[in-house]
């Protein structure tokens, strides 16, 4: 008996779909929009984490002021929210509730100089009050850009920093 061999047809050839390539490009999706999710805030509360951040108070009868504007309010960076935990001479530390822009530290230590009281633009802080604040350059903002959490103040702030 003889068999013959017959030649084999090859099978149709499956495409490949690289469904590895495909997951990780989806998982990358969806990690990039949970970033700029995260960064456009949506009105919720950022959390806050990392080290303190330290700014100083300056010296206010240095500034010079420009008349309020939100516009300017919205170029400003760091921007939060934050409630006076510790006040000394020339030392206030704010436990942060809310980063509008700029940060993302838990506690922020506002520092005065030397023989300096710790105040800003005429107030003085109280701990367990809340404040908006805002910086440049390591130094924290006068003239109505930082202040006492009013309800005026928090609006310019919402307004400024909107997603």
């Amino acid at each position: 008996m003889t068999t013959t061999d017959s030649p084999t047809k090859p099978s149709p050839a499956r495409p490949r779909r690289p469904i590895g390539l495909a997951v990780a490009a989806a998982l990358v999706v969806i990690a990039g929009l949970g970033v700029l999710l995260a960064q456009r805030d949506g009105g919720e509360d950022t959390e806050v984490t990392g080290p303190p951040l330290e700014l100083s108070l300056g010296d206010s009868a240095l500034a010079s002021c420009l008349p309020f504007d939100v516009a300017t309010l919205s170029t400003m960076s760091p921007a939060f929210a934050a409630t006076a935990t510790a006040v000394d001479d020339n030392v206030v530390t704010l436990q942060v509730d809310k980063w509008y822009t700029g940060g993302d530290a838990a506690e922020v230590r506002l520092e005065a100089m030397p023989g300096m009281q710790a105040l800003i633009d005429g107030f003085d802080f109280v701990v367990g009050q809340q404040y908006l604040i805002t910086a440049a350059e390591g130094t924290v903002n006068f003239c109505g850009y930082s202040g006492p959490a009013t309800p005026e103040l928090t609006s310019a702030f919402e307004q400024a920093f909107a997603a």
